[in-house]
């Protein structure tokens, strides 16, 4: 059973707010690694609080429950996710050529950390059973299918069905960049993530036009 007479770590009574957030970042950090290799339904407190190096009680001032870690992870996963969403490509150049700088920018961040794949996964397990986790995604989905639609009614044109067709698109690539993940997490054979996603989004705007 966790301690819960916990005493605050002294950065935390001290009112660093640097130091604070610096002790948040290492804890989702151990939290995300554990989760990743063992599952959440596998993983203890005990094992965050020995991948952390930090002490059990400063693991739960600042989390309660697993839950609690897997929710402040499911953010930052996604405001990262959002943040290089809202950061792509220059509105100037031509919505093909910013589609497909999202898509390369999306596949390398994820190959370069070939954990995070997993940690989503692991997490999105979760949506059915957490709500405020299940709000996130959602959310999230939104906005990155909107995001897609708009850059892909660029591309359509002003025809009299171009809404239709941009927000058709927009739905069959985010399924597409589902299934292209889920397949390159699962693969034990060389997938090339970022040129199955680049030909994908080609062969979508090819038949846009």
């Amino acid at each position: 059973m966790a301690d819960t007479n916990v005493q605050p770590p002294r950065d935390k009574a001290g009112g660093g707010a640097g130091r604070e957030s610096e002790r948040r970042r290492q804890i989702l950090a151990a939290a995300g690694t554990v989760f990743a290799r063992q599952g959440y339904h596998g993983a203890r407190m005990d094992d965050v609080v020995a991948e952390s190096g930090l002490s059990k009680g400063t693991l739960y001032w600042y989390f309660k429950s697993k839950e609690e870690l897997a929710t402040a992870l499911v953010h930052q996963i996604l405001d990262a996710e959002h943040a290089g969403l809202s950061a792509a490509g220059d509105p100037e150049r031509p919505a093909a050529e910013r589609l497909e700088e999202l898509a390369r920018g999306f596949a390398r961040g994820l190959t370069a950390d070939a954990d995070r794949a997993l940690l989503t996964l692991e997490l999105l397990t979760l949506a059915q059973r957490v709500p405020q986790i299940k709000v996130c995604f959602t959310a999230h989905h939104a906005r990155f299918a909107e995001q897609l639609r708009a850059l892909l009614l660029e591309i359509a044109g002003d025809g009299e069905d171009a809404e239709r067709r941009a927000a058709s698109a927009a739905t069959g690539l985010a399924a597409l960049v589902d299934g292209l993940v889920l397949h390159w997490t699962l693969s034990d054979t060389d997938f090339d993530l970022e040129s199955r996603l680049v030909d994908a989004v080609s062969a979508l705007v090819r038949g846009l036009h």
